[in-house]
């Protein structure tokens, strides 16, 4: 991602903008990255913006949009000038894959996110029973996700597992984030 952000990025911050279904642990990955903590968070209606770093310090604006299903109409006005779009799975709830999926269908269908490289976390790794990133990873392969550039990693909100190298990484397995295609 780091390496993304940089290219023609030095005047101002680049623009990240985290969705997902509600309960995913957005805003609790937000504030794990800002603060290096783990905060118990209430449903987020609205938004949460914090200014971050990757660890190659580059700076970056991450929006923490509300993923409630009356609020996901309003997710198409978040997205313009978008850099990079994270998208979060609860990889505990499998019964919700199907929504999350169709959610993020829709939001890949914008014409404000063509050419946009998407960034997946299965977050709540840590969590016994938890969807392994290689197989939540079978099941993506198809749809909008196809035709793009993306990249699934596990992560964990509580702990911390999987979000430096996710901010990090720069050659992904089903595409270079930092390919100009």
């Amino acid at each position: 991602m780091g390496k993304l952000i940089s290219k023609g990025r030095h005047k101002r911050d680049a623009r990240v903008v985290m969705l997902g279904l509600d309960f995913a642990g957005k805003s609790t990955l937000l504030y794990k990255l800002k603060s290096g903590r783990a905060v118990e968070t209430c449903p987020t209606v609205g938004f949460n913006v914090e200014s971050l770093q990757t660890p190659c310090r580059i700076s970056f604006t991450l929006w923490d949009v509300g993923g409630q299903d009356n609020l996901r109409a309003s997710w198409p006005d978040y997205l313009e000038d978008t850099n990079i779009l994270i998208f979060v799975i609860d990889s505990t709830d499998t019964a919700r894959l199907p929504e999350a999926m169709a959610a993020l269908e829709e939001v890949l269908s914008q014409p404000s996110m063509a050419g946009v490289p998407v960034l997946l976390l299965a977050n709540k790794q840590e969590v016994p029973g938890a969807l392994a990133p290689a197989e939540l990873g079978e099941r993506l392969r198809w749809g909008q996700l196809a035709r793009r550039r993306w990249v699934l990693q596990g992560c964990s909100a509580h702990t911390g597992q999987g979000l430096q190298e996710a901010l990090s990484t720069s050659k992904y397995p089903h595409g270079d984030l930092n390919s100009q295609d």
